[in-house]
C-alpha cells in the first residue's frame, strides 16, 4: 500500500492504478474517510479507462450493496462477469449470487465455489483481502461448507 496523499496526486495525474488504490481507500475508509461517491469517482476512472479488473468488482460490489449508487444486482453480475477469470472477489461475488437465487445458476455456483475452496490467497481483513484480491479464512470456508452441501444433497446412484 501507498501514502493516500501521493497516490491521490498520481490518480489526478491518470494513473490507473492508483486511481483503483484511491477508489479502494474510500470505499473502505482506509487513509481517508468512508466516501462512497468518491470511491465511485475513482474506481469507475480505473475500472473503464485503465481497465483496472480490482477495481470493476469493487464496482460490482457498491452495485450489489447500494453503496453510493442504486442498488442493482444486475449491473454488479454485469460488473463481476467483466473480470470473473483474472479476480476472486468477482468470482465469489458471483457464487453468492447464483446461490441465492438473485440469478438462478446453481451449476455455475458450484463451479465457482468449487474453485475458490482451494485458495490460499488468504487474509483475515476483509478489506486487505479485497485490495489484494484475495479471499478471507471465513469466504474460503463458506466455498467448502457450499461444496459438502452438494455432496450431501447428491443421491447415492449420481458420481
Amino acid at each position: 500500500m501507498s501514502d493516500f496523499g501521493e497516490a491521490l496526486k498520481k490518480a489526478k495525474a491518470g494513473s490507473f492504478v492508483n486511481q483503483g488504490y484511491v477508489g479502494w481507500c474510500y470505499l473502505y475508509g482506509r487513509e481517508t474517510e468512508l466516501n462512497y461517491s468518491e470511491a465511485l469517482r475513482w474506481l469507475s476512472a480505473a475500472a473503464y479507462e485503465g481497465r483496472a479488473s480490482r477495481s470493476f468488482a469493487h464496482l460490482g460490489d457498491m452495485c450489489a450493496a447500494g453503496l453510493g449508487v442504486q442498488q442493482s444486482i444486475g449491473e454488479a453480475v454485469w460488473h463481476y462477469k467483466a473480470v470473473v477469470g483474472v479476480e476472486l472477489r468477482a468470482q465469489l461475488a458471483l457464487a453468492r449470487i447464483y446461490s441465492k437465487g438473485l440469478v438462478a445458476d446453481r451449476d455455475e455456483a458450484s463451479r465457482l465455489y468449487s474453485s475458490l475452496a482451494t485458495c490460499n490467497r488468504v487474509y483475515d481483513d476483509p478489506a486487505i483481502a479485497a485490495f489484494s484480491g484475495a479471499l478471507t479464512g471465513r469466504e474460503v470456508e463458506e466455498a467448502r461448507t457450499y461444496i459438502r452441501g452438494l455432496i450431501v444433497d447428491r443421491p447415492l446412484n449420481q458420481a
